[in-house]
């Protein structure tokens, strides 16, 4: 075998590995391991943008934290296979209605997380809000979804780990505070 037809069979392997290792199989999007990692560079190119002011700098950044609400219940009573087209389908959704900048992730089972990049506070809560009314107006795979939402910014020297952590809990707030809804906070 020729030297170039091995190191492209070597990169060739390499990029297959990343999938496993950073996509979500069923999804096709990045899993917790990859969002951490591309989550943490854009963390850490912020922080010195705001140091250095360049041109294209990372800035603005949002986390915002959904689960889909009652999603066990569709496993019990349509099945695990319809559960998944419906995570599919949750899945192209947001890819649809959220920007090609944006970082989105299946963080576990029916719980998603979405870095919005170079974006207000504002903008973002009108994202987010708007998102939420969309879900629960449009069929996934044939059945009506809410979802509950954290959404919050990075406070200063904070790590992205700290910002999703805090986005978790403020959904969690909102599925005591009755599901359907999104709870911002600073």
């Amino acid at each position: 075998m020729k030297k170039n037809s091995q190191v492209q069979l070597l990169k060739n392997e390499i990029k297959r590995l990343k999938k496993l290792v950073y996509l979500d199989p069923l999804t096709k999007i990045y899993n917790r391991r990859g969002f951490s990692e591309i989550g943490s560079r854009y963390f850490q190119f912020n922080i010195k943008g705001k140091q250095k002011r360049r041109k294209n700098e990372i800035s603005k950044l949002t986390i915002i934290f959904l689960d889909i609400d009652d999603f066990k219940k569709v496993n019990d009573k349509h099945g695990h296979n319809k559960g998944d087209k419906v995570l599919r389908a949750f899945t192209r959704f947001l890819k649809k209605n959220l920007r090609k900048t944006d970082i989105i992730a299946r963080w576990g089972g029916e719980e998603f997380v979405v870095l919005l990049v170079n974006i207000s506070e504002d903008k973002s809560k009108q994202i987010v809000q708007k998102l939420c009314r969309k879900i629960s107006k449009n069929k996934m795979s044939g059945l009506y979804l809410t979802v509950s939402a954290g959404l919050t910014f990075p406070c200063k020297n904070e790590n992205l780990s700290q910002v999703i952590n805090r986005a978790d809990k403020l959904m969690y707030q909102a599925k005591k505070q009755g599901k359907n809804m999104v709870i911002i906070s600073k």
